[in-house]
């Protein structure tokens, strides 16, 4: 921070002396490999740095990597496309129409007025009261006559229709319209919404009305597609810190995600997107590109130079040091992505990296070493965005073993027994919405003498490997990880749980309370039920 960099006289700021910034920032953080794409008014630069996949591939600007979240941009910019061209007779309320209108058998919610109230605007922009519910994400679901897939082999895989006629088993954690609530599986809802209007997969809908007309043929809605594209699909990795090694992710599958986060792409096709934001041009109408703008509401507080923050249709808008700025980030197994764009500047960036988390730091300490040198942010006023991110991340791995601490301040000391044993917690436990949840009986590996119980949600589309650890009574904690090799202790998960015992004096019911470790806080609780 507190320096510039030179930019070539053609306006190209990938200068040797910035790829040495870049390289130094990608060994910081154990990142392999970065691609960026810079969009300055009509000029667009792109650069890779570091590795794709071992042992040789380099990041190159046609390099395909997951874009996550920054999808959402994309499926608000179709429903945005068909509320202006009035196609559809459905949508004459434009971004007010009630989503239950459209597709009413699928979407009942468990509170009748939200079934017959909430928008599409409300689903685009995170307002719906519903929380994060990704465990609630199916990758297979029961089918006799499916495709013979999934752990006993008599499932099929999940489709948005799916997941949108679950959310009546889903509990909302606040008031519609009250607070920003972050939601993926809104946008796997819009997905629907969008296929059931046009009769067409949106991956279909997506090429045709925006991918093709902008030129990103190299831009995929599948991890199939992407696999047999002639561009080379990043793998994914995350840091062994106990090995010092690079380990490898599988690749993730996109299908049930959809217009949540189910976009492939390159930093030279997400310019072309980018530069069509920034110059308001075709595909879209200025209606439209003035709709995809427009903030509906409050999501972030001011931080590092940036004013109060407002969410809209899969953007975050703000003002960066008296600069408006729009930004997205995404986040999947093994990759993160940023966007950037500042309409007045003309000027954007585009990141996408092959970690989980760490590759969104490396992206945003990058992307402001940019923004900073075009804007001609005095070094005084820079954001460090480098020493944050340390700060969260660190303190991430090094709360790793304070989830007792944190979640049970008040627990009894010493603590209280189980009611009962171990071995009769063990069992299969069911919530419709989250599906089966079976815990066996192991040892704990860190304490060879206690017994833990192991959980595992096979059919789930994010399937951690749980582990549930007794803290006083009939409250335990859960911890979960993605089942790798020394995972990263900044990305452990928690949960509260409590067993309920029944009057026979046996389990009947276990509640996990989801916890934010960022937010230091339950994000809201389900009960599963005990089947057997």
């Amino acid at each position: 921070m507190g320096e510039y960099f030179k930019v070539e006289d053609d306006g190209n700021p990938f200068t040797d002396e910035f790829g040495d910034f870049a390289k130094a920032t990608l060994g910081d953080w154990k990142v392999p490999g970065v691609s960026i794409a810079v969009i300055d008014d009509e000029q667009v630069f792109t650069q890779g740095y570091g590795i794709a996949t071992y042992p040789d591939t380099a990041a190159a600007p046609d390099t395909l990597w997951y874009g996550a979240s920054t999808t959402k941009a994309f499926t608000s910019a179709v429903l945005a496309h068909l509320i202006d061209t009035k196609v559809y007779p459905a949508l004459a309320r434009g971004w007010a129409t009630p989503v239950s209108s459209l597709i009413r058998d699928d979407f009942v919610l468990q509170d009748a007025w939200a079934t017959e109230h909430l928008t599409l605007e409300d689903a685009a922009c995170h307002r719906t009261g519903f929380s994060r519910h990704d465990a609630a994400t199916a990758r297979f679901v029961d089918d006799e006559d499916g495709e013979g897939v999934g752990p006993d082999g008599r499932k099929r895989f999940a489709t948005v229709k799916d997941l949108v006629r679950n959310l009546r088993h889903l509990d909302m954690t606040e008031e519609p319209r009250v607070k920003f609530e972050y939601c993926n599986l809104m946008y796997s809802m819009l997905s629907h919404v969008i296929e059931t209007l046009t009769c067409r997969p949106l991956g279909d809908v997506l090429r045709e009305l925006i991918w093709d007309p902008l030129g990103m043929s190299s831009t995929y809605f599948s991890l199939e597609a992407a696999q047999s594209a002639p561009e080379h699909l990043a793998t994914g990795y995350y840091w062994d810190e106990k090995e010092e090694t690079h380990r490898k992710e599988p690749h993730f599958t996109v299908v049930e995600i959809s217009g949540a986060g189910g976009i492939i792409s390159t930093v030279a096709d997400y310019a072309k997107w980018v530069k069509c934001l920034v110059h308001q041009t075709a595909p879209f109408s200025a209606a439209a590109h003035r709709d995809m703008r427009n903030p509906r509401i409050l999501c972030g507080m001011p931080s590092m130079g940036k004013d109060i923050a407002m969410y809209g249709l899969g953007w975050q808008r703000t003002l960066y040091r008296g600069h408006l700025m729009y930004t997205h980030s995404g986040g999947i197994v093994g990759f993160g992505a940023q966007v950037y764009w500042f309409p007045d500047a003309k000027f954007g960036v585009v990141a996408f990296a092959n970690t989980g988390m760490t590759s969104n730091a490396v992206e945003d300490v990058l992307v402001y070493r940019l923004l900073h040198d075009k804007l001609g942010i005095a070094p005084g006023d820079q954001a460090d965005l480098g020493g944050e991110w340390h700060k969260l991340i660190d303190k991430l791995a090094k709360d790793y073993d304070k989830a007792v601490e944190t979640i049970f301040p008040d627990r009894a000391d010493p603590p209280l027994p189980s009611p009962l044993g171990v071995k009769y917690l063990a069992g299969t436990y069911y919530n419709p919405g989250y599906d089966g949840l079976t815990l066996r009986v192991e040892p704990d590996v860190r304490n060879p003498d206690r017994e833990i119980l192991v959980g595992h949600r096979r059919n789930s589309t994010f399937n951690m490997s749980t582990h549930f650890h007794h803290v006083t009574g009939n409250w335990w904690v859960l911890l979960a990880d993605q089942g790798a090799k020394n995972p990263p202790k900044f990305s452990q998960q928690w949960g509260k749980v409590e067993f309920k015992i029944g009057p026979d004096g046996k389990p009947s019911a276990l509640i996990i309370g989801w916890w934010d470790r960022i937010a230091n806080k339950c994000e809201g609780s389900v009960e599963f039920k005990a089947v057997s």
